[in-house]
This record gives C-alpha cells, structure tokens and sequence, in this order.
C-alpha cells in the first residue's frame, strides 16, 4: 500500500472519469445511501467525495443516512430499509451508491441481487462475499486496514513480535481484529471495551503483555471522552502504538490512516463509468490502495519513544 505522498498510479478509469466535461451527466441520477449520520467521521468524508465526483457533471444526486450507528435495533434497520427500497422504486436513479455495510445487507442483497439496477458500495469492510458479491449488478471498493504497512512503521521505531488490539466491543472492530491476525499471521492479544473505563483499563494492561499495540475504532464506547483520552494516551504510552484511522491520531504514536477520500472517490467515478454504458459487474471490485503516515510528537516526546529522523522526514507530524 502506498502512502498519500506516493499517491497509487491512476486507472483508466479513473482517468476517464476525471477527465468528463462539466454537465455532461446532467438529466442522470444516482441515490447515495449513507449507512450513518451526518457527524460521523468517516461516512462524511466518504459522502462528501461522491458528491465532488458527481454534482460537477450535472447528476442529481438524492440522499439517505440510514443512522444505523445511533439506532441499531432491527426494527429500525427495517424501517430504514424499506425507505430505501421506495425511494429506489419510485424515483428510479440510474446508479445506487451505497457506503458501508448495512445498505448491502439491508437494501442491496435482499432486494436488488442480480436485477438489472445497478450499485456501488464502498466502505465494506474487508469482504462482500456476504452481500452476493461478485454479481452481474454491483461493484465497490473493499475497506481493507493496512495494517501490515502499520506494523512495518511501528517496527521501524521498535522491533516486537508480539501485538496488542484495543477497540469498541462492536461489529466493526471485532472484525479488524480478526482480519488483521490472518493478515500479520499472528494472534493479536484483543481488548474489546465496552466503556470508557474498560478502555483505558485495557490500554494499560496491554502495554504491560505486548511489544507493541493497536489502537482500533472506539465509536460505541460508553462514555468516552475525546479530550480525555487524549490526555490519558499522552501521559500513559510505555510502548510504541498505533493506529489506521485519522480519528485516532491524537490516541497513537504512528498511524497508517485509510483515507475515506479514496473510497468515495472511487465509488463516484465507478457511478460515471455505469451512467456512460459500462456494465456495474465487468468493473472489477478493488480495495483501497493509499496511506497517510503521521507521527504524534506529543506522545513520542512524553513517551520518551524516538521516532528515526527518516520516518519524521516521510509523515505528517502532528505537533
């Protein structure tokens, strides 16, 4: 996985899409299902660069936040769901983009499987094989955490070999955790923390058992507190950690971050090729492919871990 300064070569795809002439979309529509809510980092970030890749060239483009984050209930996925499934019935979008997975659970793969509307997910994480992915009418990018290119920084400050994952006892984290052991080929020692409490509990406990530990998402935590966590990460890292999401990057010494840029752009210009002619299946699905590096230097002077000249000299330091 590149880095962000080392931006991945261009597709053709995105090549073509990127050079499209303003307007030339106009008259088409695509429906954008956000799996979450406006304030949500990640979605927004996502939902923000399908609309840069699509209201330029004149396509309408209607909105849905199934705010599956702050309501998880089934009655409400349901509610949602059917919402959505009207909208897409009724309003007919030449392209459904969908972020994330509830909307493939809930929306794409009972309802519109195999049939001739087209979809582009992005934000899936890891796999979409549970969706009925691959198929003649979907493609996306794969969230996938780069967590080996993570590991590799972290080991370039202190070698270790045995690893730490601290995260919200949630859907989302609990598969991080598990894809990253297959992937680094080693048994994380997990933490799942239901509280802010927990959380920090962990967070010392695990510095005492690993050489080295990541930090993964804590949305859902009971209790937390930003400014204090940042505090209690500052005066309490012993050992090197880590992080793969720009929302953590005031909790870890080095992070590796996903950008959400790259998936909802490339979700955005998959839509293009779709309203252009190309078929939604012969778009081969993808995964993200770009990193951005940061050092905390707060946490590393505190810490008294000293990140190598070279590494500062290729991340973005966060003072």
């Amino acid at each position: 996985m590149q880095r962000i300064v080392k931006a991945a070569a261009l597709t053709a795809l995105v090549t073509l899409a990127c050079s499209s002439p303003a307007q030339q979309l106009k008259g088409k529509k695509v429906y954008y299902i956000n799996a979450y809510h406006t304030g949500y980092a990640w979605s927004d970030g996502e939902e923000q660069s399908v609309l840069k890749g699509l209201e330029p060239l004149g396509v309408e483009v209607k909105i849905a936040r199934m705010d599956t984050y702050n309501d998880k209930t089934p009655e409400h996925l349901a509610k949602v769901s059917a919402e959505c499934q009207a909208t897409i019935d009724e309003w007919k979008p030449d392209v459904v983009v969908v972020s994330d997975d509830a909307p493939m659970k809930a929306v794409y793969k009972p309802f519109y499987k195999d049939k001739d509307v087209p979809f582009v997910f992005c934000g899936v994480n890891w796999t979409a094989e549970a969706y009925g992915v691959p198929n003649k009418n979907v493609t996306g990018m794969l969230e996938i955490c780069p967590v080996q290119d993570l590991v590799a920084e972290m080991r370039k400050i202190t070698p270790g070999k045995t690893i730490g994952f601290l995260a919200a006892d949630a859907f989302t984290p609990r598969k991080d955790g598990e894809n990253s052991s297959k992937v680094l080929g080693v048994e994380l020692q997990c933490i799942y923390a239901k509280t802010f409490a927990e959380w920090k509990q962990g967070f010392l406990d695990l510095q005492s058992k690993v050489d080295l530990l990541i930090i993964g998402p804590n949305m859902g935590i009971t209790g937390w507190d930003e400014a204090a966590a940042r505090a209690f990460a500052e005066a309490n890292t012993k050992i090197v950690t880590g992080a793969f999401h720009d929302f953590l990057n005031n909790l870890a010494l080095v992070s590796f971050n996903k950008l959400a840029s790259e998936q909802g752009e490339w979700a955005a210009q998959a839509a293009v090729q779709i309203m252009k002619g190309t078929s939604a299946g012969t778009i081969p699905v993808a995964s993200n492919q770009k990193g951005e590096l940061v050092i905390n230097a707060r946490i590393a002077k505190k810490s008294g871990i000293s990140p190598a000249f070279e590494l500062l000299q290729s991340a973005k330091v966060l003072e």
